[in-house]
C-alpha cells in the first residue's frame, strides 16, 4: 500500500503521521431497510437496543430537521444564477437540485452537502467552482431542506444518487467532464456516485464520514455535545458497543475501489468527524492526489478548506 503526493500546507497543515498510525481496518457494508421512515442498517444484530446506534440515529434525524430551518437567501454574486430542478425519483417522488450554469458549459461539479445543511448553505462553494470554470449539479437529499416529504434512510440516498446520475446522462455531460465534491456525510454519498461514474474526472472529499463509529466515539468524547449521561456511562464501561457503528457509512469500503483521482481536505481541530477518519480514508485509497491537513476550521466549509478546493482546482 503507497500513498502518493501527499500535500501538507500550513494554515497550517499537520505533518502525516506514521504508516501504522495512518493504517485501519476495513469492514464490508451491507445496507438493508426495515422502516423507511428512519435510518436503518443491516450489520449486527438487536441494535435498535443498542443505545450508540440508536443515539446516533437520533442525532441524524435531528439533523434533517435542523437543515429544513436552515434556508439561506442567495449571495449577491448568484442571485439569478441559482437554477432549481426536480429530479425524479422511482414513482411519482422529486428532490430539489440546483443546476447553476449560466455560461452553458460543458463541465460540471456535483456538489453533495453535509448533515444539518441544505443546498441554499452552501453557496460559497458555488461561487468558487463558477469561478473556477465549472458548472454546478448540487442535488438535496431526500428529508432535508426542502425535501420534506420523508425522512432519509439507505434507501432514499441510493435512490437519490441514482437520479442524479440520470439527470447528467440526461443532459449527455461526458463522465471526463465531472468533478466530484463531497461535505461531511456528502461524502459518503460523493464516493458512492464515483462507482457509478468510474471515469469521472476528480474527486474531492471534504471533513468527509468514514464510519459512524469515529463519529459516536468522538461525540461522546465531547463536552459541548452534552451527551445523556446513560450514554456517557455506556460507553465509559462497554466500549465495545460501538464496534457495530464500524459497518454504517463505511466509505473506506468504497474508497479502496475507485479509481477517480481523490483529493481529501480535513482540519486537524474538526470536533465532529476527527481526522484520522480521513487518514485512514488515505491508507485505503489506492487513487490518492493529496491530503491537505489544516490545523484551523473545525468542520464547517470555511473560507480555508474553499480556498484549498481552489488550489486542487487550479491543478486539475
Amino acid at each position: 500500500m503507497r500513498i502518493s503526493a501527499i500535500g501538507t500546507y500550513r494554515t497550517a497543515h499537520a505533518p502525516l503521521q506514521n504508516r501504522k498510525e495512518l493504517n485501519a481496518s476495513a469492514n464490508n457494508i451491507n445496507l438493508t431497510v426495515q422502516n423507511r421512515d428512519s435510518v436503518s442498517f443491516e450489520g449486527f444484530s438487536l441494535k435498535k437496543y443498542n443505545p450508540a446506534y440508536r443515539f446516533c440515529m437520533q442525532l441524524f434525524e435531528r439533523s434533517q430537521i435542523a437543515s429544513r430551518r436552515r434556508i439561506s437567501q442567495p449571495i449577491p454574486e448568484l442571485r439569478g444564477k441559482l437554477r432549481e430542478v426536480m429530479l425524479p425519483i422511482k414513482g411519482r417522488r422529486k428532490i430539489v437540485a440546483y443546476d447553476i450554469n449560466p455560461d452553458n458549459r460543458e463541465n460540471y461539479i456535483v456538489f453533495f452537502h453535509g448533515t444539518s445543511q441544505n443546498i441554499s448553505n452552501c453557496q460559497a462553494a458555488y461561487k468558487e467552482f463558477l469561478n473556477s470554470n465549472y458548472a454546478v449539479l448540487a442535488p438535496e437529499y431526500s428529508g432535508f431542506g426542502k425535501n420534506k416529504s420523508k425522512l432519509a434512510d439507505e434507501y432514499t440516498l441510493e435512490d437519490d444518487i441514482a437520479a442524479t446520475v440520470r439527470y447528467l446522462k440526461k443532459k449527455k455531460i461526458k463522465p471526463e467532464n465531472i468533478g466530484i465534491v463531497g461535505h461531511s456525510l456528502g461524502g459518503f454519498a460523493a464516493t458512492r456516485i464515483a462507482e457509478e461514474i468510474p471515469d469521472a474526472k476528480f474527486m474531492i472529499l471534504v471533513s468527509p464520514v468514514n464510519t459512524l463509529s469515529y463519529e459516536a466515539e468522538n461525540i461522546v468524547k465531547q463536552r459541548k455535545f452534552k451527551v445523556p449521561k446513560f450514554y456517557q456511562y455506556i460507553y465509559k464501561h462497554y466500549p465495545k458497543i460501538l464496534a457495530p457503528l464500524d459497518r454504517i457509512f463505511k466509505t473506506e469500503e468504497r474508497i479502496a475501489r475507485t479509481k477517480v483521482p481523490l483529493y481529501i481536505i480535513h482540519s486537524a481541530n474538526d470536533n465532529l468527524i476527527p481526522v484520522k477518519s480521513s487518514k485512514s480514508l488515505a491508507m485505503k485509497s489506492k487513487s490518492l492526489r493529496e491530503l491537505v491537513i489544516l490545523d484551523g476550521g473545525g468542520h464547517r466549509m470555511d473560507e480555508t478548506k474553499i480556498e484549498s478546493i481552489h488550489n486542487i482546482l487550479t491543478k486539475i
